[in-house]
């Protein structure tokens, strides 16, 4: 199997043998592993069942592809690509707003006519926005005149949680990346602000994005769940970050987890780690929801706190933020972590599980756009950035230099990394 490679191949029959050679082992392993294949039906696997090795064969195959089509495309063409794009997101919305993938069953034939209908008295314009969704395998069409569901429909019908992860890309980020360009122009002037971004500009308020969300509890409900479901996904889930630390080391310690939301890393951590003494911290309305899911056999204690608040909690050992100091700007993390200093002791630790960005050039530039589209997102909602090794170190040694970076290590098979700070007063 070919190893991942950062470099350019050279020519556009030197990708395509690439290609080649990473969809045969990938073939080869599924074939002898007894897994189902690659699939746009229905009942396909939500994502290609691959040891990690393999999957390094999709990486490099996917990476080809990439770089063949633009080459394919030419200049011109990749740049007419691009701009198509505006509009890949119109029928996805129109999935999520009308809830198109319950209103037929999987294996069912539903008229165009017949759903447009029942989505707009303007027919025209949705069959016209159902045969898009059509052409981004979205849905599939067996017959001219009719649509059922593909494989992406059918994740759809059976998961509210990617419902509302697609529903809070359309209306909370989509109309916000469409401002950042204004929103610089507007407030040039630093330090950015969490209440100058391009989500103000589009919604047209001055509070910052979370203190707009609270306003609205369905909205509020809805990007928890896609959080949630985000932290669910292949690298982001619990278990990377419980195998990339040496927990058992800490025995009967007292973690807090700071921001935990749903208690999800939590319950995990204390699942595997029962002499942990494990607390979330949230704000008070996030709390009393997490309480009333959260089972109590889980054993993980939850307290109402606000970060931007003096710490309350006494003789802890472990702080941990989990993709929480990447919603912010870099003097905001700051005040953050400052807020611990007065109940810190000698040896407490801090640990930062958030997304790492790679040395340019280490990843192929298809991994590098996905993570520098997440970086854009943050500027747009927030004002806040996804940070490199140099500026997650800058940021620490900014905010007191008491806090020692022990280490910083890129969890594999994660985008995720993970900081080790210990107080040294």
């Amino acid at each position: 199997m070919a190893k991942l490679s950062h470099e350019a191949p050279g020519s556009i029959v030197q990708l395509a043998a690439t290609i080649l050679e990473n969809t045969r082992a990938i073939d080869t392993f599924l074939k002898e592993e007894g897994l189902p294949g690659p699939s746009l039906h229905p009942n396909a696997p939500a994502t290609p069942q691959l040891s990690a090795e393999v999957d390094l064969c999709l990486q490099q195959a996917l990476a080809s592809i990439d770089e063949l089509t633009a080459l394919l495309l030419g200049p011109l063409g990749w740049l007419k690509l691009q701009v198509g794009h505006v509009y890949n997101m119109v029928s996805l919305h129109a999935l999520y707003r009308f809830s198109i993938p319950t209103q037929f069953s999987i294996g069912e034939e539903a008229s165009i006519r017949d759903v447009s209908m029942r989505c707009s008295d303007n027919g025209d314009a949705m069959s016209r926005i159902l045969q898009h969704a059509v052409t981004n395998r979205f849905l599939a069409q067996p017959r001219p005149g009719y649509i059922a569901h593909s494989a992406c429909s059918t994740l759809l019908s059976q998961s509210p949680a990617l419902m509302d992860w697609v529903g809070s890309a359309c209306e909370d980020l989509w109309p916000a990346a469409s401002q950042v360009i204004p929103a610089l122009l507007k407030w040039p002037e630093l330090p950015a602000l969490p209440s100058h971004t391009a989500f103000n500009v589009a919604e047209n308020t001055d509070r910052p994005f979370f203190q707009a969300l609270a306003s609205d509890p369905q909205r509020t409900r809805r990007f928890a769940s896609a959080m949630g479901l985000m932290q669910s996904m292949p690298g982001f889930e619990p278990l990377a970050a419980l195998d990339a630390y040496d927990w058992a080391s800490l025995r009967s310690a007292t973690v807090i987890d700071v921001g935990g939301s749903d208690g999800a890393f939590a319950t995990a951590l204390k699942r595997k780690y029962p002499t942990l003494r494990v607390i979330v911290q949230d704000l008070p309305g996030v709390i009393e929801s997490t309480r009333s899911h959260l089972d109590a056999a889980a054993d993980v204690i939850l307290q109402a706190h606000n970060f931007f608040d003096l710490q309350p909690a006494q003789d802890v050992d472990v702080y941990f933020f989990r993709l929480i100091l990447h919603d912010w700007p870099d003097e905001f993390c700051s005040k953050i972590l400052r807020q611990l200093i007065p109940t810190l002791k000698p040896g407490t630790r801090i640990i930062v599980n958030d997304l790492m960005v790679p040395p340019l050039g280490s990843v192929p530039i298809y991994q590098e756009r996905q993570i520098r589209c997440q970086d854009l997102a943050m500027l747009a909602l927030f004002n806040s950035k996804e940070r490199s090794r140099e500026e997650w170190t800058k940021l620490i040694t900014a905010t007191d230099t008491r806090f020692r970076i022990n280490s910083i290590i890129q969890v594999s098979t994660s985008p995720l990394g993970l900081l080790e700070i210990v107080w040294t007063p």
